[in-house]
């Protein structure tokens, strides 16, 4: 029977302790010692593994790799329901989204959750987070659902949540789709799923990819700058529906041009890429060069989908960035 639910801890905001100078250690407590403090009351059986603590700022490509790793093996047994990471949010919505892209789990849950107040402070919501992330991990509607992000009684789905706010509990959301779902007490309410990019596997290692961000001339040395300092791709926060300043076009059709991948997402919050318009720098410009369109994507989202293509060598096109 699958009643298990497994915490895998590392570290970040819910997991601090408060220094003498007043400001917060970052990832000072275990798992176990998470779970203790903030005495968790759970109808499935809580395993609890403590795989780094750090602040999310700190997390490393090997660490997302072995997070990735370790998801896939529980998963595979088959007492556990549902599997939550806890974590830092500074970089909670990339973990999310490269769990998201790298797993396909068809019969386990799959939830990240952490806090925007420490559990010391008054009314942290580190407790009430993770008891629905635990929840809504070990439900049978989380099954299948992908990566799950849990934050303030919302579900939100890892391909659209956005951190939103600095230091409100209202930390997540996903900008005009909104939540897939809500937590209610012991009620799981997920009333939509999220159409997936297939997943892919990663490699040993994730190369380097750079967002590189468009703004009112923004200097195109940045892209030269990116490649001959070790970047294997590069993801353009570009503006509008997709453009770049006009001298952007040569840096990067060159790059492009020695097996550099360039793949385009906007930066506004809602909106798709569309090659409607015809002058130096649009988007139909750049899809002629050979860069690919991050359709659905923000650009963090979209360098973390390249970094896993380019790190199991598979053929970098279109394909990458459509649904299957």
């Amino acid at each position: 029977m699958k009643n298990t639910v497994v915490l895998i801890s590392l570290g970040g905001t819910i997991a601090s302790i408060p220094d003498s100078s007043g400001r917060a250690v970052a990832g000072a407590l275990s798992g176990k010692e998470l779970m203790d403090k903030l005495q968790i009351q759970s109808d499935s059986t809580v395993d609890v593994i403590t795989l780094c603590q750090k602040p999310s700022n700190a997390l490393t490509g090997a660490d997302l790799l072995q997070l990735r790793d370790l998801c896939l093996t529980l998963s595979q047994r088959d007492d556990v329901a549902g599997v939550v990471v806890s974590q830092g949010t500074d970089t909670l919505e990339d973990i999310a989204y490269f769990l998201d892209t790298s797993l396909s789990l068809t019969n386990t849950g799959l939830v990240v959750t952490g806090a925007q107040r420490v559990p010391y402070a008054p009314g942290s919501d580190a407790g009430p987070n993770l008891r629905d992330a635990i929840n809504v991990a070990g439900s049978p509607q989380a099954r299948g659902a992908g990566t799950l992000v849990i934050f303030n009684e919302q579900i939100h789905a890892a391909s659209t949540v956005r951190k939103v706010s600095s230091y409100q509990l209202n930390g997540f959301g996903s900008p005009v789709v909104g939540p897939i779902g809500f937590v209610d007490g012991d009620e799981v309410r997920l009333f939509k799923q999220s159409q997936r990019l297939s997943a892919l596997t990663p490699g040993a290692q994730l190369p380097r990819v750079d967002v590189l961000p468009v703004a009112v001339i923004a200097s195109p040395a940045l892209v030269e700058a990116a490649v001959a300092s070790g970047a294997k791709g590069l993801v353009i926060d570009a503006i509008g529906r997709g453009q770049v300043p006009p001298d952007w076009v040569e840096p990067l059709s060159a790059v492009m041009k020695r097996g550099v991948p360039v793949a385009i997402a906007t930066s506004t919050l809602s909106g798709n890429l569309a090659e409607v318009y015809e002058y130096p720098g649009c988007l139909a410009e750049m899809v002629n060069l050979g860069a690919l369109k991050a359709q659905h994507l923000n650009a963090k989202k979209a360098r973390l989908r390249l970094m896993c293509a380019l790190s199991c060598d598979m053929s970098i096109d279109q394909s990458l960035f459509e649904w299957q």
